[in-house]
């Protein structure tokens, strides 16, 4: 299990970080099944990422997503990054 490091340490939520990306996917105009299976890669991927980490800080998270997002749509990615700012 790994740690997110932020105000407060909470476990990583594999599901809650699915709904962000799931979220910013649609945001972008993706229908709803796309964005699912677009999240679902893209966790997969920070997942992998996460393998051989025990802790890591709520920025670090974020960075790692958004690069991930990105390799597979740089607008999404930015929205994601961005979400707090524009939503």
């Amino acid at each position: 299990m790994t740690n997110v490091i932020g105000k407060v340490a909470t476990d990583y939520d594999r599901e809650r970080l699915g709904t962000a990306v799931e979220r910013a996917a649609m945001a972008n105009r993706m229908r709803p099944g796309d964005a699912a299976n677009f999240a679902r890669r893209v966790v997969d991927r920070i997942d992998c990422w996460l393998a051989d980490k025990t802790e890591i800080t709520g920025q670090e998270l974020r960075l790692q997503t958004a690069s991930a997002l990105a390799t597979y749509d740089p607008d999404t990615a930015y929205l994601y990054e961005n979400e707090k700012r524009l939503f």
